[in-house]
């Protein structure tokens, strides 16, 4: 638990007034390189320093010729590395966090809507390597990309819903792959097995692979993010152990 409060503490240099040079980027290293959007006003800018809240927001939003014919993997990044993410944490409820967050970028209302976004979703997710994380110097960096994946994990559960039954399976197994990994190392700390589990439960919901289970809590984890037993959490992650196993 202390090394994910470390690593949060340091995104909140996100939307601080460290001036990070010219143009959008996420790493202060450059250590991966963006591809979304360029924001014109640069989060840690003088000129971002002199705007309230609510121009911050406005600033952020991309025009309308850009929304609609920005690539999805671009526009995925874009939405990956928008600067209010860090309001994840604002609430106890981090997914009803998520969706105002959603709701006050334009980026994301265009994203949910395109229909190769779960298979771009599944692709960048499984291209991320959790152990590069330890080839990093700065802590900055190591909070940055422990947090890239939190978010996508975040986004995949959002998802899982509309993933169809092939996508849903596949979404099970890279999951638990990054399970496993991200366990073996401890910068990323026991948090991220919640989230991921939610995001396998609602592919296995999504597939009909949970239907024998008889307690009384598990719906109100998978709806409303509420784990009150970390038997739910066994269950799920056995389940999917079950399902992996079983394909060819």
């Amino acid at each position: 638990m202390y090394r994910f409060i470390t690593i949060i503490t340091f995104l909140f240099l996100l939307l601080s007034g460290i001036s990070r040079g010219q143009g959008f980027q996420p790493y202060k290293s450059g250590v991966i390189t963006y591809h979304g959007y360029a924001y014109p006003v640069v989060p840690g800018t003088e000129e971002w320093k002199a705007l309230g809240h609510r121009q911050r927001v406005e600033s952020l939003q991309l025009p309308m010729d850009t929304l609609h014919n920005i690539s999805t993997p671009r526009l995925l990044e874009t939405c990956l590395y928008y600067p209010f993410n860090i309001d994840i944490f604002a609430f106890d409820d981090q997914m009803a966090s998520f969706g105002r967050i959603k709701e006050q970028f334009n980026g994301y209302a265009e994203l949910y809507q395109r229909p190769d976004f779960v298979q771009h979703l599944v692709t960048l997710y499984d291209s991320r390597n959790v152990s590069f994380i330890d080839q990093m110097t700065l802590d900055y960096d190591k909070g940055l990309y422990s947090f890239d994946l939190y978010i996508l994990e975040f986004m995949l559960a959002d998802e899982a819903y509309l993933a169809t039954e092939s996508q849903a399976s596949q979404i099970v197994s890279l999951l638990l792959e990054k399970m496993d990994q991200k366990t073996q190392n401890p910068v990323y700390g026991r948090t991220n097995r919640i989230m991921i589990g939610l995001a396998i439960g609602r592919c296995l919901q999504r597939i009909n692979a949970i239907s024998d289970y008889q307690g009384s809590t598990l719906n109100a984890f998978l709806q409303k993010v509420k784990l009150t037993t970390l038997s739910d959490l066994d269950y799920i992650i056995s389940k999917a152990k079950t399902l992996k196993s079983s394909k060819p």
